[in-house]
């Protein structure tokens, strides 16, 4: 076919796009247990969600036009929200390459909306192309929110310690090079012990300072071999709080390790997956930014305690009370 001829015969079948990538997200969401995929959402709403009330629209405008109405008003419409889609698709795209983590579902109905793009885009102006690009892919930096599942996060466990069917979940940030850390960690610490049979405990490391990923690196490390036992935790996470203030490189830390025979496997890879799971979006869902800071869940409660004094008042009202004020 000519190039007239085939720009002809897609914009009369223009709703097998948004069909096949409605297909896609489906099979998608059927399969997300066996296949890399993306979780978050866009304005609150899941983004596999708001991926099918798109494409969908585009599906029944296009549907429209081809039953309907065969002016140039819907064409023109279908042209500006795919244009839009384009500018969101670039930054969903920039958000896999940046976790180095890709989603086959995501890229395939993406495909889709980039081809339909290109056919689309000749009903409008270059600059309205331009625009609408440029206010969806600003838009979608400003209200996406998300992390990237590895194919295999269900295989990975997860550093938690305590009594895991617990009713309450007490999550611990804290940065090994942060003193006000360092400072309350003892304090801290005592209360988790009495706490261990009444809440499931989480230590997310936030590595705010300079260097203090490596810290954090070392205890997962430590935690691969060593399992979630509660003391032993403590016993590494005492050891990086008192190397932090020397701030001894990483090197130093897993000879520390070694010399009060902690054993250690030193996988970099499976502890940027811990990130990617359970730290980084726990950090966003709590909006940390100061350490120390202690959040308490109880069903749908969840409340943030910051500062040594806050937090040791909180956890005394668990011991004292068995709940959460």
């Amino acid at each position: 076919m000519e190039r007239s001829n085939v720009l002809t015969f897609f914009r009369k079948s223009v709703w097998i796009f948004p069909a096949l990538s409605l297909v896609t997200l489906v099979i998608g969401q059927i399969c997300a247990k066996a296949c890399a995929f993306i979780r978050g959402d866009i304005l609150g709403l899941d983004l596999n969600i708001f991926g099918i009330l798109f494409y969908s629209i585009l599906l029944v405008l296009s549907v429209l036009h081809l039953k309907v109405y065969q002016g140039d008003v819907l064409m023109k419409l279908l042209a500006l929200l795919t244009s839009v889609g384009m500018g969101a698709e670039l930054i969903l795209v920039k958000f896999q390459v940046q976790n180095d983590v890709y989603c086959p579902k995501c890229l395939i109905s993406g495909f889709f909306l980039i081809v339909m793009f290109f056919v689309m885009a000749q009903y409008l102006r270059k600059w309205v192309v331009v625009l609408m690009v440029l206010l969806g892919a600003v838009f979608t930096s400003l209200t996406f929110s998300g992390s990237v599942i590895p194919s295999y996060a269900d295989e990975l466990s997860l550093p938690q310690f305590g009594n895991d069917k617990a009713p309450i979940e007490i999550v611990v940030y804290s940065d090994y090079l942060c003193p006000a850390c360092r400072k309350a960690d003892v304090e801290i610490n005592a209360d988790l012990r009495r706490l261990s049979n009444k809440a499931k405990i989480l230590f997310v490391d936030v590595p705010i300072h300079q260097g203090s990923l490596e810290y954090s690196e070392v205890f997962l490390y430590a935690w691969f071999e060593t399992g979630n036992n509660l003391e032993t935790a403590i016993k590494i996470r005492e050891l990086l709080f008192d190397a932090g203030k020397t701030k001894s490189g990483q090197a130093g830390l897993l000879g520390a390790l070694q010399a009060k025979g902690i054993p250690y496997k030193a996988d970099k890879e499976r502890a940027k997956n811990i990130f990617r799971t359970l730290y980084n979006p726990l950090m966003n869902e709590d909006k940390i930014r100061a350490t120390p800071t202690v959040v308490i869940v109880k069903g749908n409660d969840r409340k943030s305690y910051t500062g040594g004094k806050n937090i040791l008042k909180a956890l005394e009202d668990i011991i004292s009370s068995g709940g959460m004020r």
